[in-house]
């Protein structure tokens, strides 16, 4: 019955999104399959008018931290909706002055969050869209359980729903992962990729291997390599260095045209083996679109 009852609630959602669409209704925004979008947009022309509305009607509104906290006070319940699934579940907030600390609201709720990531507690950020008095909103989830909860819920714990410019509570800096995943929730990730440096593309490569990000993967790479992103989350399943300490030295200078970066990578395969491997990464930018693009074959090998 339970799974059953999943099932519904992703069928109501999806077709939510398809009435909106067919309606061209005052909706902000709905989720449902990502995989369904993604091939929407391939395949329409630019700014045509059907790719306007999936826009519209797929992302959330990109509210900062300092808006979004005054609507979600403690022991507020919404909801939220996986962006790439399109599964639903309600939470409460019960503390968090940098971002919002949150629990599954009832056990159903957990195991909903649960089978989202694959029945695997992990501290992958999602993009996520969260309701609050009917705005849908662009925020960014993880799904480890930490820390104290005081819900009966299944859940042993809480965790964290980040969103535009909020802040972990230990750095009071924000977290680069979130914000990405908030981007993505607000449909702006790919103009915001778009303007990166070569160094920040590299960046970006390594988050999505530590996320095991076949989208954000994807984007980093030229088209002729794109088809080998699932290989290479295959072959690396974490790169082993802290986020303060790049694998590369970066110039003072930025490149104009292209740029050879030797990279020296720590990183652990899918048995949790630590393996090191040097690679030249070959990043060339596009004269047409000025987009810095990964063409190295090193990893491929």
């Amino acid at each position: 019955m339970e799974v059953m009852e999943l099932k519904k609630q992703k069928s109501i959602v999806l077709s939510l999104v398809i009435s909106a669409i067919v309606m061209n209704s005052s909706l902000v925004v709905h989720a449902f399959e990502s995989e369904k979008v993604d091939n929407m947009q391939q395949t329409t022309p630019p700014h045509s008018p059907f790719d306007y509305i999936i826009r519209e009607h797929y992302y959330g509104e990109m509210l900062s931290w300092k808006d979004v906290r005054p609507l979600i006070p403690r022991k507020a319940t919404f909801q939220v909706i996986d962006l790439d699934t399109g599964i639903s579940f309600q939470v409460q907030k019960r503390a968090g002055n940098q971002h919002a600390d949150v629990q599954p609201l009832t056990k159903n709720d957990t195991q909903i969050m649960k089978e989202i990531y694959e029945d695997k507690w992990s501290w992958k950020r999602r993009a996520i869209l969260v309701t609050i008095e009917d705005r849908m909103i662009a925020a960014s989830m993880h799904g480890m359980p930490h820390g104290g909860g005081a819900l009966s819920n299944g859940f042993p714990g809480h965790f964290c729903i980040h969103f535009a410019g909020s802040m972990t509570h230990r750095t009071k800096n924000t977290d680069p992962t979130h914000q990405l995943m908030v981007l993505k929730a607000a449909g702006k990730l790919e103009k915001y990729r778009d303007q990166m440096d070569p160094y920040e593309v590299v960046d970006l490569f390594f988050t999505a291997i530590n996320q095991s990000d076949l989208y954000l993967l994807q984007m980093t790479l030229a088209e002729p390599y794109r088809e080998h992103a699932a290989t290479i989350l295959k072959r690396f399943h974490r790169i082993g260095a802290a986020a303060k300490d790049l694998p590369y030295k970066k110039s003072d200078q930025l490149p104009v045209i292209a740029l050879e970066l030797p990279v020296d990578l720590p990183y652990y395969d899918l048995r949790q083996k630590k393996k090191s491997k040097s690679v030249t990464l070959t990043l060339i930018r596009d004269g047409l679109t000025n987009r810095w693009e990964i063409y190295s074959k090193d990893f491929f090998n």
